[in-house]
């Protein structure tokens, strides 16, 4: 007959820290925003600046995001918003 025993662990001290990004955010936490994770995943998705960002999936971005602060942050009906591309009459 084999009695198995799981192994002794041992934690010491604080977890690391999270390596800290360009910006001054940590990597994979939220900061100080103390926003919901599903806010933070979708800000996440920002491209940098020098990459480019088409201003048709700047407008679904911010209707993707509208949409989740009104899940997270509406406690009874959820508030609608219109989001829409506007061309500024100098350009």
């Amino acid at each position: 007959m084999n009695k198995l025993v799981m192994p002794a662990v041992v934690v010491k001290g604080k977890p690391p820290e999270t390596e800290k990004r360009k910006n001054g955010g940590s990597d994979g936490g939220n900061g100080d925003m103390h926003l919901d994770p599903l806010l933070m995943a979708l800000l996440r998705k920002i491209p940098q600046a020098d990459v480019g960002w088409p201003a048709d999936n700047r407008l679904r971005w911010f209707r993707t995001f509208a949409m989740n602060v009104s899940q997270v942050y509406d406690d009874a009906d959820p508030v609608e918003l219109e989001i829409e591309l506007r061309k500024s009459a100098g350009v």
